[in-house]
């Protein structure tokens, strides 16, 4: 039992649903990891970029601040009077005082002056950050440069700082002034990285939700798979009958069902043809079998006579079984593909050619009748076959002297035969074969086309009784019909109707007609 189950586990984890489910799953999990770390990258990046842009304004700013002057007197008063307004700075601790005075820092931002090597100036309201640590303005002090801006990271108790040291330098003040403006790159990493712990949980979320509603289409879609699966595996030589539901013909499955169901039904007719064709050889063959065998034992072995007159008789039951043979694998090669080879066919050579061939079979009145021009394309040697077994089956009908007649004409065929070849073209190929002979009754003119099929009027004559259902092969393998019209004591008239276009494109139209039903 636990075998089984574990079976049935493992086919289902390796079933179409699974694999289509799994890779979903895969995918939306990339992409969503993908989207979600390429964007904070991104933000990451235009983070940095972004300090550098506000450092860089800041330097601006000072240097514009520092050749136009005040913006508004009185601004720069910190010790004495300072310059006008519009009257560049000469001191630099009036210019810096003018500069924090007038200038707000960002929210993650503060800004100090050194001057002297000593902190002069900062903004130090909460929740400013305090850039005037020792630590740091060792740090500051360390890494300043006369006439240039250095930028540098510095980390203190958990805290990164992305520094910025300003080189205040003036003409007329011999005094070392330095702007330093301070970031927190720390906390503003920290609202990145807390965002894309966000976006996982959400992504987690969504991922699982994804999953379940995959599982469910995924499972809708591949539902006729599954039956497909499962009806295969119920599939036997004993058990052919099975199919596939088919819920949308229009999609992949769908056809796919569509097909899967249209295989089954050539495997189950070529079992039916294969049992058939068993079955017809069983029953005709067990006859002349008995006769070989009843003459056998009856057979006076001493006797020259005896035995050369069994010697005739199981010779002519020996070529009488070898005609049943072929006569059956002909109608089994009749389900085959390449059972019809066409190719052109001038149609009144051909019947010239028949009129010629036919006359040896019996002293009747033969005739040529109506002779089209054009071309058919057949296989002239399986439609040469068909003409040859239904003169022979009106010679064998009809007596010395009776009329036999041949012909052919372009015409459209009746509805019952367009239906049952389910043709496009209206033009038909009629060829028939007439005679005078003792016709045949209603009630037999169905039967006579079947296996081992005969009219009353026939079983007394020798023959397989297979010969009208080779005629009827040869016609249906063209993409044709054959018909019969018969009255007793009048004659009969066999006529194939064979369509005005090749029997492969004929076999394309049908099964065109055939999944499109």
């Amino acid at each position: 039992m636990a075998g089984s189950r574990w079976t049935t586990v493992r086919t289902e984890l390796h079933s179409v649903r699974s694999r289509v489910l799994a890779t979903t799953i895969v995918s939306m999990a990339l992409t969503l990891t993908l989207v979600g770390g390429i964007t904070h990258y991104l933000r990451l990046v235009d983070l940095e970029e972004g300090i550098q842009r506000d450092i860089e304004q800041e330097v601006s700013e000072l240097q514009r601040l520092a050749e136009s002057g005040p913006v508004a007197p009185d601004t720069s008063a910190v010790h004495g009077s300072g310059p006008r307004q519009g009257e560049p700075f000469t001191d630099a601790d009036q210019l810096l005082y003018t500069f924090m005075t007038t200038t707000v820092p960002g929210e993650h931002e503060n800004f100090m002056v050194i001057l002297d090597g000593q902190p002069a100036y900062e903004y130090l309201g909460e929740p400013r950050l305090q850039l005037d640590h020792p630590d740091r303005v060792t740090a500051v002090k360390q890494r300043a440069k006369s006439e240039q801006t250095v930028i540098f990271d510095h980390e203190l108790d958990g805290q990164t700082l992305r520094i910025g040291v300003i080189d205040v330098s003036l003409p007329t003040d011999d005094r070392d002034a330095f702007l330093v403006i301070g970031t927190d790159l720390s906390t503003q990493r920290a609202a990145v990285y807390d965002s894309w712990w966000r976006f996982t949980g959400i992504s987690a979320v969504m991922l699982i939700l994804g999953s379940l509603i995959s599982y469910f289409l995924v499972g809708r879609i591949t539902a006729p798979i599954t039956r497909l699966r499962e009806a295969a595996q119920k599939i036997t030589a004993e058990d052919l009958e099975r199919r596939v539901p088919v819920t949308k013909a229009d999609s992949d499955v769908g056809q796919l069902a569509q097909h899967f169901n249209y295989m089954l039904d050539r495997i189950e007719d070529g079992f039916d043809q294969q049992r058939q064709f068993l079955d017809d050889a069983a029953h005709e063959l067990r006859t002349p079998l008995t006769i070989l065998h009843g003459n056998l034992e009856l057979m006076d072995a001493v006797d020259p006579a005896d035995v050369e007159e069994t010697r005739g008789m199981l010779l002519d039951e020996i070529e009488r079984m070898n005609r049943l043979v072929e006569d059956l694998l002909l109608l089994a090669k009749s389900q085959r593909a390449d059972f019809i080879r066409p190719e052109p066919v001038d149609i009144r050579e051909f019947l010239e050619t028949m009129m010629d061939r036919v006359r040896a079979l019996g002293d009747r009145q033969w005739r040529l009748d109506a002779v089209p021009d054009g071309v058919v394309v057949a296989d002239r040697q399986r439609l040469a076959q068909a003409v040859i077994q239904l003169a022979a089956n009106a010679v064998k009908f009809s007596a010395s002297g009776d009329h036999i007649v041949l012909g052919a004409a372009w015409s459209a065929a009746p509805d019952d035969v367009r239906q049952q070849t389910r043709s496009r073209t209206g033009r038909f190929l009629e060829l028939w074969v007439r005679d005078t002979g003792v016709g045949i009754a209603r009630a037999d003119q169905k039967r006579i086309f079947e296996r081992f099929g005969r009219a009353v009027t026939g079983r007394s004559v020798e023959g397989s009784g297979l010969g009208l259902a080779i005629v009827s092969a040869i016609a249906e393998g063209h993409g044709g019909a054959v018909r019969l019209r018969s009255e007793p004591g009048v004659g009969s008239t066999f006529t194939l109707w064979l369509p005005a276009v090749a029997s492969s494109e004929a076999d394309r139209e049908r099964a065109g007609d055939g999944r499109s039903s």
